[in-house]
């Protein structure tokens, strides 16, 4: 018999989206699944299976029975009973999902109408018609915050909720916009219950490294009658701290540490586990979303009473990151079967989503009202406003040649592996993409002018040096061959027996976007402005070191491999001189949690594949505490893979913008009276050559994009 697609879906739904009441009850699923279902379906849901595995099954139906289906994929070649045995683990991975979500469904209806019993908004304005908030909610900042420092409305109904959460026995999610001051609100909950509810922790703090300093800033500032304890520092002091810690715990009420150290090593998580901590607040907790992480299986492992996520990054919409979070918060609530839930995460998005639409729907509902997300048009009318500019930059020729060869070459070994049944073409599409994208930040991310002609004399000459004197030149050469262009001119700047061979001005300054930096620099210089210059990559920071020492700017730089001691230190150096013109910064370390408010202008050298991450780069300077307009620049080197990239990130953000909507009204379109306006500023339109370059290119990224990223 025929099913429609739209009756195979309707049935799957209907079917797993309960527990199975029989052990046939799952068997006619199973049977029905395997009978139906397209060659895609069964390769989304069954990760194991090959399209051509999915053919040899469907070529084989229908199956009468399971026992029918086991049989036979059992004795047919190249096919295996255990496809089955995946999907049906698959499937109790739903069913645990659905387990999840009724018992939270539960939970959830108590806190449901809060801030209407409270005669509040969330923005912590009275509704119209209150004159006075109801009990529970915190009319006054607690007397223990410092009193010259003061919260605002919104973020005094942020302390009042986590106070509600923590007294109630329930966790939550403070999910604030960046920027809106989740860390005053947080210090000022833990004084608040130390303060009135008497209780003393311990509490623990989690933090990214380059946070870590901040944070013990904040509580100086904001409570300093909290004793604060950070856990940090060599192994060896790391080794007393643990003694000291265990010997004296009525000395403080707070332990702060960091991710790496409550994840990695053995003795520190082992110290953190034992600890029965009253409260455990995790900043960044959007790190929390994959529960199959070492990550997430080490902190689920410490102990504590209550749990708060903090995080500026809006919940993504797929039930893997629901779940995971709702697990992390709350996991006493829940008695599940944790291997069968880990399956959901091998099951790939596209034509599986009628698995889990339903249920990412209820999931969302059921969760809203343990996460408290505030917009910063919403609750920060006076915060000065920002300004989005998408600046296309032209190639030079010279990296336009380069860009094209690429093109081509590519285009070429794809056509000559088209009958291909390896996975050679998705290695050379991913190598491609890499080389496109460091081709449209600077060609000398790559190596072209050091020819194998120059390497030769080049790896002889350094065998001169004393570090290479034990060298063999022929393997001096192999290695300089997988160096880039700015990675061996930085060799010729350092070994005095090569210096002959480094690279001049123009070559750093030949690039389209060092071009465009040039122009936007010396106006922002004029105007006296303050620059964060974000790049993903540090190599490229690297170059972007030498150009403005060639522009004779000031700056500072910090990324990953800054030591965390030093990096609370270069952002009050910056904040603090008027003479440090440019920060430059790697978008993942220089983009979470730290306050550079003194800039006004953000330049996003290249973009993130994860938008988000852009947007918490950009929020170091758009956030409390800031008094100028700030102006956000991506530069997209035009008629180049950026442009894809950059249309993908409008896209998500878009659809990011729609979900978390609270109202009905369409949010697709960036509205006049948000505090971010936006404009292109580009260049005249492509010729046709360029046009044609672009489907390839189109074709290459949605390839990388659907078999990489989803």
């Amino acid at each position: 018999m025929e099913y429609s697609r739209k009756s195979k879906r309707r049935r799957y739904s209907n079917v797993i989206s309960k527990s199975f009441d029989s052990e046939d009850d799952e068997d006619d699923e199973t049977l029905a699944f395997f009978n139906n279902a397209t060659s895609q379906e069964l390769q989304d849901i069954i990760s194991i299976c090959s399209a051509e595995q999915a053919e040899i099954i469907i070529s084989h139906r229908p199956y009468r029975n399971i026992t029918s289906l086991r049989r036979t994929l059992n004795k047919e070649k190249g096919v295996s009973g255990k496809f089955v045995e995946h999907y049906e683990e698959v499937i109790n991975g739903y069913n645990a999902a659905d387990s999840i979500i009724e018992n939270c469904e539960k939970i959830s209806k108590e806190l449901t109408g809060l801030f209407n019993t409270w005669g509040v908004d969330r923005k912590g304005n009275l509704l119209p018609g209150v004159t006075k908030t109801g009990e529970g909610y915190l009319n006054k900042q607690p007397d223990i915050i410092n009193n010259s420092m003061t919260l605002k409305n919104y973020q005094l109904l942020g302390v009042s909720w986590l106070t509600y959460m923590y007294v109630h026995g329930f966790s939550g999610i403070l999910a604030d916009e960046m920027g809106l001051g989740k860390t005053a609100q947080v210090i000022s909950f833990l004084g608040n219950i130390y303060s009135n509810y008497n209780e003393k922790g311990p509490f623990l703090i989690i933090v990214p490294s380059s946070t870590k300093d901040n944070w013990l800033r904040e509580f100086e500032k904001w409570c300093p009658e909290l004793k604060v304890r950070a856990y940090y520092g060599s192994q060896f002091e790391r080794a007393e701290l643990r003694h000291e810690l265990r010997e004296t715990k009525e000395s403080y009420n707070i332990i702060l540490t960091t991710y790496q150290l409550a994840s990695s090593q053995k003795e520190d998580r082992c110290f953190l586990k034992h600890i029965n901590f009253k409260i455990m607040i995790l900043d960044e907790g959007h790190m929390m979303k994959n529960m199959t992480s070492l990550r997430y299986k080490h902190l689920m492992a410490i102990r504590s009473e209550c749990r708060f996520l903090l995080t500026g990054t809006p919940i993504q919409n797929t039930l893997q990151e629901l779940i995971s979070l709702l697990t992390f918060i709350m996991p006493k609530l829940f008695v599940t079967d944790e291997v069968s839930l880990r399956k959901i995460f091998g099951v790939k998005t596209g034509t599986a989503a009628f698995l889990s639409t339903e249920r990412v729907s209820k999931a969302r509902q059921i969760m809203d009202p343990f996460v408290l997300r505030r917009r910063k048009d919403e609750v920060l009318r006076e915060l000065p406003k920002k300004f989005e500019k998408v600046v296309y930059c032209e190639a030079t020729d010279y990296q336009r040649k380069l860009y094209q060869q690429v093109i081509e070459t590519t285009r070429s070994k794809l056509n000559n592996n088209m009958n291909d049944k390896d996975n050679t073409e998705n290695k050379q599409i991913n190598n491609t993409l890499m080389e496109l994208r460091k081709l449209a930040d600077h060609p000398l991310l790559i190596r072209n002018l050091y020819t194998d002609e120059i390497l030769k004399p080049m790896s002889r000459d350094i065998t001169n040096e004393e570090q290479f004197c034990d060298s063999e030149p022929q393997y001096v050469f192999e290695d300089m061959q997988c160096l880039s262009d700015f990675e061996l001119h930085t060799y010729c700047v350092n070994y005095k027996y090569i210096n002959k061979y480094k690279l001049k001005p123009q070559d750093w300054m030949n690039s389209g976007k060092v071009v465009k930096l040039k122009e936007i620099l010396a106006e922002c210089k004029a105007r006296n402005d303050k620059v964060l210059l974000f790049s993903q990559f540090t190599r490229m920071l690297d170059i972007l070191e030498t150009v403005l020492d060639t522009l004779n700017y000031s700056y500072l730089r910090l990324d990953g491999q800054t030591p965390v001691v030093e990096r609370q230190e270069r952002i009050d150096d910056y904040n603090n001189s008027p003479d440090i013109f440019v920060f430059l910064l790697s978008t993942k370390a220089g983009g979470f949690g730290i306050n550079l408010t003194s800039a006004n202008v953000v330049i996003i050298y290249d973009l993130d594949f994860n938008p988000h991450n852009d947007k918490q780069a950009e929020d170091r300077a758009h956030r409390v505490g800031q008094t100028r307009d700030v102006t956000v620049m991506k530069l997209i080197t035009k008629d180049t893979i950026e442009e894809n990239i950059l249309n993908m990130s409008t896209m998500k953000l878009k659809l990011d913008k729609k979900i978390s909507s609270e109202d009905n009204k369409d949010d697709m379109d960036i509205s006049e009276n948000d505090s971010t306006n936006t404009e292109i500023e580009s260049n005249e339109d492509s010729d046709e050559k360029t046009n044609k370059s672009k489907y390839f290119l189109i074709y290459i990224f949605f390839f990388f994009f659907f078999f990489f990223c989803l």
